[in-house]
């Protein structure tokens, strides 16, 4: 079951401001309307791993396969403020054997590059951790399938969104995307309307179905689980009931967590009755369970409807399914202007700090800077302006306000490999040394922020403005390591080792390059590694 609370909206407002970048959708876009689905796979970060007779099999398919709007839909667990894919995922896009699938990243908050590739005969999620690639061993831990759902992935289906709930635009809006009156509310709207103001027992009601209070069985941990998906509760009400009606039984359960099931029953009569059943972990897939995920409200739709984003972030084939006559805006794009920061210092005095030419400008001479190093280097304490210089590099560390979200705004525009918006944030002067909360250097993002396995513009731009090839992230990994696990290019590994960079370090787990392709094979890269 998928639940949106208040805290989650504000994690997703957070994925759909930079997951997905603006620049990648329209790219992606313009390669697909051209013809071009490898160019378009590229834009998106999804490298083809299929060879001309697989890629003849689905070639209607790959005509239009829209990488980018896969990618707005693929699973994500928002939380602590990232915006990361879920990790070690399969989607199966489409064919029983020859089959099509999109892999996902090894590393949660690592690169966010996807792969295309084919298999002779279609995964078996049963024994998924004993299958092996030809290169070894890769441990995704789930498989979609998406061959019934290819309103997430192909551009002629996106408008089928909305289908699993019964509706044909967004609720409280006319098909254009115009506000709809309160006297214009249909059933849906009326529903949805005690549902938003937390009248969720009144919002069954007038779905057709009596329920009782929440039941409490003394687990503080219990009730409280149940609380949070009984709030956040997705399932379009009037959809989720017909559906039960459907079933053509005398009772349908709701599963809420592991603990406790809604049981519907009178069937027969006008309204449905509803009872709280607890229910085992092993019990939440019984015959008379009821799977309520394909009438669920898209979160793009509720983050809409609750006013969390506006319309015009949505990915334009998205824009479309919400309001199929509305024109669907372009993909926002904007200069990126670096802002001040006021702080005050040292000295009590208010000062204005802003970056300019890659590093800091501040009212401050070399020779002061020295001493507050000195002062530093000795156990005391760097205040004002050089604190903030000197935070900027440190991942946990205190910043103006103006200066943090800069700083989450280029990490985070790395992480989802914007290669576009990093390059405009560095053009516009940003000091390229920062960290994201992980530890992360720019460097580490490299290998999903090329636009080609040999494009190594961006990273020997970094090597110029001197971030550092030995930079440990907070699991101790070096950008060689981090390119080696996320399936960097031979040509990057290449680049790194001409760096400077140690072929025999370890993370602060014990493990080394060679354990991890060890692991996941890459004979290529063992090459390099050996001759380095």
């Amino acid at each position: 079951m998928t639940t949106l609370t208040r805290a989650g909206a504000g994690n997703w407002r957070r994925i759909r401001r930079w997951a997905t970048p603006p620049s990648m959708i329209r790219a992606a876009t313009q390669a697909r309307l051209a013809g071009d689905w490898r160019a378009a796979c590229a834009a998106a970060n999804v490298d083809v791993e299929l060879d001309e007779g697989q890629a003849k099999l689905f070639e209607d398919d790959l005509a239009h396969f829209a990488p980018d709007l896969l990618r707005w839909h693929l699973p994500r667990k928002p939380a602590r403020g990232d915006t990361h894919l879920d990790a070690r995922q399969v989607v199966h896009l489409a064919g029983d054997g020859p089959a099509l699938y999109v892999g996902g990243t090894r590393l949660g908050f690592g690169s966010q590059r996807l792969r295309l590739f084919a298999t002779d005969e279609p995964l078996d999620s049963d024994d998924w951790d004993d299958w092996e690639w030809d290169d070894g061993p890769r441990p995704f831990h789930a498989l979609h399938d998406y061959r019934t759902r290819r309103h997430l992935w192909d551009a002629r289906e996106s408008g089928r969104l909305l289908e699993g709930c019964g509706w044909t635009h967004l609720p409280f809006h006319d098909p254009a995307g115009r506000p709809l009156p309160e006297a214009a509310w249909g059933a849906t709207e009326r529903v949805l309307a005690l549902h938003d103001a937390g009248r969720f027992r009144e919002a069954w009601q007038a779905a057709g179905a009596d329920v009782p209070e929440l039941p409490d069985d003394g687990s503080h941990w219990n009730t409280r689980i149940l609380r949070r998906l009984w709030r956040g509760f997705l399932g379009e009400h009037l959809a989720v009931l017909d559906a039960a009606r459907a079933r053509g039984t005398d009772a349908v359960g709701i599963v809420f967590g592991w603990n406790y099931v809604l049981k519907l029953t009178g069937f027969t009569d006008q309204r449905l009755t509803g009872e709280w059943v607890g229910t085992g972990y092993r019990d939440r897939d019984a015959d008379w369970h009821l799977d309520t995920r394909p009438y669920e409200r898209p979160i793009d739709a509720e983050l809409v409807r609750t006013g969390t984003i506006p319309a015009s972030w949505l990915h334009p084939l998205v824009h479309a399914a919400f309001f199929p006559e509305a024109v669907a805006p372009s993909p926002r794009v904007g200069a990126t202007a670096v802002p001040e920061a006021r702080l005050r210092c040292r000295d009590g005095a208010w000062h204005h700090v802003r970056m300019a030419g890659g590093r800091f400008e501040i009212p401050h001479s070399d020779e002061e800077r020295r001493r507050e190093q000195a002062l530093l280097a000795l156990g005391g304490e760097v205040h004002g302006c050089i604190a903030a210089e000197r935070n900027w590099r440190e991942p946990h560390a205190k910043l103006p306000r103006a200066l943090h979200e800069l700083r989450r705004d280029l990490m985070l525009r790395a992480q989802q490999g914007d290669l576009p918006g990093v390059v405009e944030l560095l053009d516009a002067g940003v000091d390229p040394h920062a960290r994201d909360p992980h530890g992360r250097t720019l460097l580490h993002h490299i290998s999903g922020l090329m636009a080609a396995p040999d494009d190594l513009t961006l990273f020997d731009r970094l090597i110029g403005l001197g971030l550092d090839v030995h930079a440990r992230d907070r699991r101790g990994m070096t950008p060689l390591q981090t390119a080696v696990y996320d399936t960097g290019s031979a040509e990057l590994v290449r680049a790194l080792l001409a760096a400077g960079a140690d072929p025999d370090g370890e993370d602060d787990n014990g493990v080394s390059v060679a354990d991890t392709l060890d692991r996941f094979g890459r004979p290529e890269l063992k090459t390099l590694l050996q001759s380095g």
